[in-house]
């Protein structure tokens, strides 16, 4: 992993975390950033990342704040302690941010990294509570600072995987002019949201068949800009607009909302978690279609049994998903399960990824692990799918 590492305020390159990172394996970046003015260490900082392009940026203190002012693109943030609210101009970081901050640092508040979060929109869980002082140079600490490196750097990889993939997961545009049909009347021009968008099929595919307004959400950038080249391309530009944001947490207002749309996504929430949260967004009447993995039958094979339990043990049965969708406070309009078609839309394309990925990564265990994954979730697939399966899941709130 190569890391970009700046320093904080009178530190020097060198410093013991950095030195942690390298002793770790991996290439880090450490430039000396003037400490009297902060421009020209956004400009060396910014030098040094367009100069090596990093796969995560590490800022401590006013490094952080540096790290914060800088063109990363969609490069993962280690925040270590941010003094953001003394340096810099800005007030926010994107959603693929991790905090690390002592409740007892007495240089920077701990309530500024609170106030970050807030301002970002992000979850609470991106703000992690560690350390006993500002240095955060403790074993525990900097351990932390390390798994986050390598957490970010394994999504990375992972998104990266995807990147120029229509389908992100099993889907079809019939799939969803289907759910889409068994809704039944919808408001003039609804309000749509489409979760974990993706490459946007099924926003795309929506937009095409009603006048409407569409919010494709992901938290992957890249993806987003996928979205808008569809859209653009196929003269859709004013139906549908994109929003980079964590749908655990949107800032999208309460009661705003006709209808939820996620496909293939809500798992990472939770079924019913992500359905609870999402219902609070939906005007009275409003609707939910998400697509979530089910056991199709009572006594699936060994091998499908020890995989889905061990990747997604919340798997459970239609009818045990029908009453979570009651109990997340929806009436169930209707459910279908996916044809294997829509599982050969994705796998067919993600099969010719896996030479080529393995490759670009040769000398990554990562990104082997993610091929190794990929391709033993393919082969049990054609072993045991008809024992699971992708079911839409249709809803009326309540």
């Amino acid at each position: 992993m190569k890391i970009l590492f700046l320093h904080g305020w009178t530190s020097v390159p060198g410093g013991l975390k950095p030195t942690y990172l390298k002793d770790h394996g991996h290439t880090v970046i450490n430039p000396a950033l003037d400490d009297d003015d902060f421009e020209k260490a956004i400009e060396t900082a910014q030098a040094e990342f367009d100069q090596h392009q990093p796969d995560v940026i590490v800022g401590s203190s006013r490094g952080g704040a540096v790290a914060m002012n800088i063109e990363a693109k969609d490069t993962p943030l280690i925040l270590l302690c941010p003094a953001w609210k003394k340096w810099g101009k800005a007030p926010t970081v994107r959603p693929n941010t991790t905090i690390l901050h002592s409740r007892q640092d007495d240089v920077v508040p701990f309530e500024n990294s609170e106030e970050l979060v807030q301002n970002s929109g992000m979850p609470s869980s991106a703000l992690i509570e560690i350390g006993s002082d500002h240095r955060l140079a403790d074993p525990e600490p900097l351990a932390k600072m390390l798994e986050a490196c390598a957490t970010h750097w394994q999504m990375s990889l992972v998104f990266s995987f995807y990147e120029g993939l229509q389908r992100k997961g099993p889907g079809s545009d019939a799939s969803t002019l289907k759910a889409l049909a068994m809704l039944g009347k919808l408001p003039p021009k609804p309000c749509i949201i489409d979760f974990g968008c993706g490459a946007g099929a099924a926003s795309l595919t929506l937009a095409k068949e009603i006048d409407c307004g569409i919010t494709a959400v992901d938290i992957h950038r890249p993806y987003l800009k996928e979205v808008e080249d569809h859209a653009s391309r196929d003269g859709l530009g004013d139906r549908i607009k994109t929003l980079q944001a964590d749908m655990a947490n949107p800032p999208i207002p309460d009661g705003s909302v006709d209808l939820v749309w996620s496909e293939g996504a809500v798992y990472n929430l939770g079924f019913e978690q992500g359905l609870k949260r999402w219902r609070r967004l939906l005007r009275p009447g409003g609707f939910i279609a998400v697509t979530e993995i089910t056991w199709l039958t009572d006594a699936p094979p060994q091998q499908a049994a020890e995989f889905w339990n061990s990747e997604y043990p919340a798997i459970s049965s239609i009818e045990e998903n029908l009453a979570r969708v009651r109990a997340a406070g929806f009436e169930p309009v209707g459910h279908f399960i996916l044809p294997s078609v829509d599982w050969h839309n994705f796998y067919g394309p993600l099969e010719g990824r896996l030479a080529d990925f393995r490759t670009q990564h040769s000398d990554d265990e990562d990104a082997d692990a993610i091929v190794n994954n990929q391709q033993g979730e393919l082969d049990l697939w054609k072993e045991c799918g008809d024992s699971y399966g992708y079911v839409f899941y249709l809803g009326k709130a309540e």
